[in-house]
């Protein structure tokens, strides 16, 4: 709890990039992506991990500390992640994502994923994970990486979105999340705009779809798909990095998208381990958009009841939960516990070998 308010984080995913899991012939990529980790900590250096921490088989309890520990926030939308084309195999898998939500489901809701261009495959798989580990959502990376290629696909598209998201309706999924705008080669870039959205979001009215990293790029055509579909929400996963490092960003992204959208479809994600979330919400506490852009846009200023709505409310509403649920089911554990005691430095899980408590 942050300032009488329930913090949910909408996206965070512990990534495995240890050694053994890395693609050799993606080093780029890979500098690429502790890269951003870096640029989103701005002038924090408590914040950044090492390359050596960075590229580890990054803990899920590290994790789940630098929310319920080193930081206020509650309830968090763990999203298993696919390859992405620098790694092996998965990058955050859903057996260990699951088991992980089983160990606090209090603190966490869950969104597979899938890992393959094939139909078949991909629904097969999307069967086994609802039955098996139980899913609140399911996450989509627009692009498949598989035998040297790396090719996209197009949400709109009837040979593999369409298909997918049918089945995932059938197996009761009601809340996807799909990368956007936020451009990771080798991946064709294309596949990150957002010309094949409002196709799948008018043919499946009956869905919540999750705009990851809106706000990162094309944000006119984000700010007007908002307005245009009341089943659009956008999660501002490196968005919310903006505030850190680049605050005039931030609030021209924010006052345009409270102008489309209101503060009812606008979720926080820190995306951690990408970032940090401590360093993000102390940011925006007490927030308000600077009066060049109220101006500028024409927009209201930002209110109490939109931060709560932007930093929890949203997500608690669309996972079946309210603020005082989530406060009942985490009092007293581990990690409100040690929170209460005085909570910890950043990334304690991979810089303390003392026993947190937390079961992996």
């Amino acid at each position: 709890m942050w300032e009488g308010l329930v913090v949910a984080d909408a996206v965070v995913h512990p990534y495995n990039l240890a050694v053994a899991n890395q693609n050799p012939a993606a080093k780029p990529q890979l500098d690429a992506v502790y890269a951003a980790h870096v640029m989103a900590t701005g002038d924090h250096p408590e914040h950044v991990l090492t390359r050596e921490e960075f590229f580890s088989d990054f803990p899920f309890e590290a994790m789940a500390r630098s929310l319920f520990v080193e930081s206020p926030t509650d309830f968090a939308v763990l999203h298993a992640l696919p390859n992405l084309g620098f790694a092996n195999s998965y990058v955050t898998a859903p057996e260990r994502a699951a088991a992980f939500r089983d160990s606090y489901p209090g603190r966490f809701a869950f969104y597979a994923t899938v890992d393959t261009p094939k139909v078949d495959e991909a629904i097969r798989a999307l069967e086994w994970q609802v039955r098996e580990l139980g899913v609140d959502g399911l996450k989509l990376y627009p692009a498949f990486f598989y035998d040297g290629v790396a090719e996209g696909w197009r949400l709109d598209g009837t040979d593999f979105a369409t298909p997918v998201l049918e089945a995932a309706r059938d197996l009761g999924i009601r809340n996807v999340a799909v990368h956007k705008t936020l451009w990771l080669p080798p991946a064709p870039k294309e596949a990150f705009d957002l010309d094949d959205v409002s196709g799948a979001l008018e043919h499946f009215g009956d869905l919540n779809f999750f705009l990851v990293h809106a706000g990162a790029a094309f944000i006119d055509r984000t700010a007007e798909l908002l307005a245009r579909h009341s089943n659009l929400y956008a999660t501002m996963e490196t968005t919310f990095a903006y505030l850190v490092v680049r605050p005039e960003v931030f609030a021209s992204v924010l006052a345009r998208f409270l102008n489309a959208c209101g503060a009812g479809r606008l979720l926080y994600g820190s995306g951690s381990n990408l970032s940090h979330p401590d360093l993000l919400l102390r940011a925006f506490a007490d927030y308000e958009l600077p009066a060049a852009t109220l101006e500028k846009y024409g927009c209201p200023q930002l209110t109490a009841q939109d931060r709560a709505a932007i930093l929890g409310g949203n997500a608690l509403r669309l996972h079946g939960r309210t603020p005082e649920s989530v406060l009942a089911d985490t009092a007293g554990d581990v990690f409100d516990v040690e929170r209460a005691a005085g909570g910890a430095p950043p990334w304690s899980g991979v810089r303390s070998h003392a026993d947190s408590g937390v079961s992996a």
